[in-house]
């Protein structure tokens, strides 16, 4: 081996900690790029790729009412009609025990199970429900619920219960997780719903496809299918359109994945400063090492070769112990995700994406960002070289110094303000480590206020209800009736009926929505209490409207709706009628898969649909307001109603508690993995503020064995060193705060609209500022004691025999 490699790989042995810091700092980037971006490769493949094996529909079109298999065949002579399938789906309660509360699902039957066209279930375990008395049950359901094969699920029908066994799990390729409010689904044969009501060969929903596939003939064709249906007095009540290559779930990970996407990439970044930092250092230690090399002939090439191989040897560590890890990660997140959409994902697999942009930021981002002070290091001549002084470096020379060594010796004892002083002594360095250091910590007080400003706009939400419990029924009801009903609990103070009905809005003649069901109408009584959605543009109700609507805020952006513009509403059999836009609204939950909400005043429903003083949800207001009390009143209410079962068949429930718990399952997610890098960035600014400090330690290296020649005690040289870890500490913490605070708007309403799509109620975390500081003066003080103790183990022999 020759010299020059003697001493390259003499510098990467003989100075460990130096090299494993160095090392760290790489990794902790690269990391995080490979599992953040490994995970957004493997999600949205997966996502799309599962999509694409069970031959998804384009058109999933739901019927006012059942028909005949001839009936929809005959559809097939539509042109650009590529096939149809039908099936049946309804709307159910049931419980696994006798003593239990009823719970709300859906039940489905499949013409035939080995013979299915579109959207394919697929048996996981057991066996197809098509023997008697049995039912399968989606598999994310009965892992969710806790129902498994064998065990017997009551159903609520007319007159009587109806225990069945479940046979088998099932996939179903489009179902809303549970963890995000989504309602168990079970699935039976022909024979099975008969049991339920529904005459065998007589079918509720449509699956279709077209060909050539594209948006344009898919609307079409359901415009085709719903005029041919109107002519036979059948109406369409929602159609939900899909994408044949894009999973319907997509809408929830896009967003998300861009803003993680940009956190990796300044996780990157703050190591590559890292990197800057410690081979300025380095270089700037080794300066008179550079003029010896020089006066004996060694040329700039080779001394660039030396130290970039250094900075290449330190990436490629970094990359072989950061690649398994972020493989590892990306693969278990992935997983996470593709579970809760119900998609099996049990093989392990690497991304290559993700593993290239690991080898560019371990090999290629180190040696860019070492770039600069190595090519500063071998300008230095050799006359300049062997007279410097190296890292000695000098404070005290300019008017700030000057400034800053006065204040710490007038309010501070004497080795803290040492430490202060040096704290300052290498300017650039101290820059560097507090970029990395006021990154971390900005990031992670805007994260912590992210979260905040997202429970703030729930909980503002929630405020704006006056309603406690809402109660839906099946059909419509006498409204005076529920009220009635309603207010024989003493625990009920107000009540205040809606009528619903699902529609579709038309402008121009085409209809809206490129992808979802059409639109839910609510019938809002005029000067409502117990509800105001909040309203973006335009405005509410006032009385005197009728054909008024207010519009959900995506549906005004997606088609370029504006205040006083004029659509139709098209209610299916109840015909369809010119409304205008009064005011658009924003809606800070959805689960994403119904259709979405249009208000329109109560008397105007009721006129369209020739429903008066009948309704389909009560809104309820109780004595109380907490949530035991709430869910009891519930309850009861259900209770209540459920005994009049003859002509009441409730169709759903809820309270505000169980929309927050809904709320925050959406949310927390998003919330915990942007945490989680925003503790990747403190790791990575600990590791600086580490390496840091042990440059200072070898700068010092002669000061303190003269310290120590002249009684310095062990106590004090431990404590002078931690103080200024803490020092910047705190320094970082100071500047990070008002950034916070200035930037935490801003970036959490562009966050909030890019992950969540929603404009968020701004709270600052003031929380947040106190536990930073206590992270920040932990992570200071660990990362002070390595460069400490080994500043204490410095005998004063070694300190003066130091070059």
């Amino acid at each position: 081996m020759s010299v020059i490699w003697y001493k390259l790989w003499s510098d990467l042995w003989d100075n460990k900690v130096r090299t494993v810091l160095a090392v760290l700092s790489i990794a902790a980037g690269t990391f995080a790029v490979g599992a953040v971006f490994g995970m957004a490769d493997q999600l949205l493949a997966g996502m799309d790729n599962a999509h694409r094996a069970v031959n998804p529909s384009h058109l999933n079109v739901g019927l006012e009412k059942r028909i005949d298999r001839d009936t929809a065949i005959r559809l097939e002579s539509i042109d650009g009609l590529a096939g149809v399938e039908v099936l049946n789906q309804m709307t159910v309660r049931y419980k696994t025990d006798p003593e239990a509360e009823w719970e709300p699902g859906l039940l489905v039957m499949r013409d035939d199970y080995h013979a299915m066209k579109y959207d394919l279930l697929q048996l996981k375990t057991g066996e197809w429900p098509e023997r008697t008395r049995s039912v399968g049950i989606d598999r994310s359901a009965s892992d969710f619920y806790g129902i498994d094969i064998g065990d017997e699920v009551i159903f609520e029908l007319d007159q009587t219960d109806r225990a069945l066994n479940v046979i088998g799990k099932i996939r179903h390729p489009f179902v809303p997780p549970p963890a995000f409010g989504g309602e168990a689904r079970f699935f039976v044969d022909a024979k099975g719903m008969e049991r339920f009501g529904v005459e065998e060969g007589e079918f509720s929903e449509l699956l279709v496809q077209v060909a050539p596939y594209s948006q344009e003939l898919a609307e079409e064709v359901a415009t085709e299918i719903k005029d041919r249906l109107a002519k036979e007095d059948i109406g369409v009540t929602n159609v939900i359109y899909q994408d044949p290559n894009e999973h319907w779930g997509r809408i929830f990970i896009e967003g998300f994945n861009f803003v993680l996407q940009i956190l990796a990439i300044v996780s990157l970044i703050v190591s590559a400063i890292l990197v800057t930092n410690t081979l300025t250092a380095l270089i700037t230690q080794q300066t008179n090492q550079i003029g010896i090399i020089k006066a004996v002939g060694g040329k700039t090439s080779i001394i660039l070769r030396i130290y970039l191989s250094a900075v290449f040897v330190y990436g490629f560590l970094a990359f072989l112990i950061s690649v398994g890890p972020g493989a590892y990660v990306a693969f278990s997140l992935t997983k996470t995700f593709l579970n809760l959409f119900n998609i099996d994902y049990n093989t392990f697999r690497i991304s290559s994406l993700a593993v290239g942009l690991q080898v560019a930021a371990a090999l290629l981002t180190p040696l860019i960002a070492a770039l600069l002070p190595i090519l500063k290091g071998t300008a230095t001549t050799v006359r300049e070289a062997i007279a410097s002084y190296g890292i000695a470096g000098s404070f005290g020379n300019s008017g700030f110094d000057r400034r800053v060594d006065g204040l710490s010796r007038r309010f501070l004892p004497s080795s803290y303000a040492i430490s202060l002083n040096n704290m300052f002594r290498k300017k650039g360095r101290l820059i560097l480590t507090q970029l990395v250091l006021i990154t971390a910590g900005t990031m992670f007080m805007i994260v912590i206020s992210l979260a905040q400003s997202t429970d703030l706009t729930v909980a503002n939400d929630l405020d704006r209800r006056g309603y406690d419990v809402r109660i839906s029924f099946e059909d419509r009801q006498r409204a005076d009736r529920m009220v009635r009903m309603a207010k024989q609990l003493p625990e009920v103070i107000d009540t205040e009926v809606w009528l619903t009905n699902s529609g579709s809005l038309l402008k121009d003649g085409q209809r809206l929505r490129e992808a979802g069901i059409g639109i839910f109408l609510n019938g809002v009584p005029i000067g409502s209490p117990m509800y105001e959605p909040i309203i973006v543009s335009g405005r509410w109700f006032e009385p005197g409207d009728e054909n008024v609507l207010v519009i959900y805020q995506e549906i005004a952006e997606d088609h370029h709706i504006a205040i006083g513009d004029t659509v139709t509403l098209d209610l299916g059999a109840f015909g369809d009628d010119t409304w205008q836009v009064v005011g658009i609204f924003q809606t800070v939950f959805t689960d994403g898969f119904g259709g979405d909400p249009v208000y329109a005043p109560l008397n105007a429903v009721e006129n369209a649909t020739h429903k008066h003083s009948r309704g389909t949800q009560i809104l309820v207001r109780t004595q109380e307001r907490d949530q035991a009390y709430v869910t009891a009143v519930s309850d009861k209410l259900k209770t209540l109603y459920e005994d009049r079962q003859r002509d009441v068949d409730l169709n759903g429930s809820g309270t505000t508690f169980e929309d927050r718990q809904f709320a925050d399952s959406q949310y927390a997610i998003n919330i915990n993995m942007l945490l989680a890098l925003a503790a990747i960035l403190a790791l990575v600014g600990g590791i600086g503020l580490m390496g840091a400090l042990s440059i200072s330690v070898v700068e010092r290296t002669r000061e303190i064995g003269v310290m120590r020649a002249v009684g310095a005690r062990t106590r004090t040289i431990l404590g002078m060193l931690i103080m200024e870890g803490v020092l910047q500490g705190t320094l970082s913490w100071a500047v990070a705060v008002p950034l916070s605070f200035l930037l935490g708007r801003p970036l959490a309403q562009q966050m909030g609209q890019i992950m969540l799509d929603i404009n968020l109620d701004y709270a600052y975390s003031y929380g947040a500022v106190l536990l930073w500081l206590a992270i920040i003066l932990s992570i200071s003080t660990l990362a002070s004691v390595l460069p400490a103790r080994s500043a204490t183990q410095i005998s004063v022999r070694e300190s003066l025999a130091y070059a």
